[in-house]
């Protein structure tokens, strides 16, 4: 079974499609919610979840800190990281979920799964077939040297993984670098990242992030002390190495 953990401010109509789906899904044995904005919350989809795991610090904690108690909580060994404005065709899940094994790392979305048309077009995108054939592939991350290593900025929106290379992001980063962190971790372990091709992910591309409610200055502080942090937890220059076999 497989755990879902969602980080929320409730700014996203997307979680009113996708949360649904996941709990009738046979393969989703929970749901974990960490709520980061009680004000905002919506009662009525919580009311109708089966599998809901739910907690709240009483105030917004961040996705970083919301993952890593995601990843304490949960029951199961297959986790399911999700961003909340994210709406996803899982039609073939049960691929990607034979693929969540201790030997392998992140398993995201590949750039061209992801699209940005609104939610309307979803139905319409699903049964045209967009999602219904997807493959999982091994990452080289000295192909993408302009995103330290990972694919494409939206990466981590939605990414799969075995409890056992989920590596707790250090306390010096509330919002960015998470997923960078244990992506380049799993590399140094040895453990190889992949991606999902013929996805379908609607999303709207950092948009929580972007909002005026966090904290600019938080942003600036992450980005001025990430090469001198991951220098210092035994990441630099892993972006630049390779478990692939010449």
């Amino acid at each position: 079974m497989i755990s879902v953990i969602v980080p929320t401010m409730w700014k996203h109509v997307h979680m009113k499609r996708m949360l649904p789906m996941l709990d009738q899904h046979e393969l989703i044995g929970e749901i974990i919610i960490i709520d980061n904005d009680q004000s905002k919350q919506d009662k009525e989809l919580l009311k109708s979840l089966n599998k809901l795991v739910y907690w709240s610090y009483g105030q917004n904690v961040y996705v970083n800190p919301a993952w890593n108690r995601g990843a304490k909580l949960a029951k199961y060994d297959k986790l399911f990281f999700l961003n909340d404005d994210c709406l996803i065709n899982i039609k073939e899940l049960d691929k990607i979920y034979d693929a969540i094994t201790p030997d392998k790392g992140i398993i995201g979305f590949s750039k061209l799964s992801y699209c940005t048309y609104t939610i309307d077009a979803f139905d319409s995108l699903v049964d045209s077939g967009f999602g219904d054939d997807v493959y999982i592939e091994p990452l080289d991350p000295r192909d993408y040297p302009q995103h330290s290593g990972m694919p494409h900025m939206c990466y981590g929106s939605a990414m799969f993984m075995h409890k056992d290379n989920y590596h707790p992001i250090p306390s010096d980063f509330r919002i960015y670098y998470g997923d960078l962190y244990i992506y380049l971790k799993n590399l140094k372990n040895g453990i190889h990242n992949y991606h999902i091709e013929n996805g379908l992910v609607m999303t709207y591309v950092s948009s929580t992030v972007n909002s005026k409610s966090i904290a600019k200055e938080i942003l600036l502080h992450e980005a001025n002390i990430l090469k001198e942090k991951f220098a210092e937890y035994g990441l630099k220059g892993i972006k630049y190495q390779s478990p692939i076999k010449e």
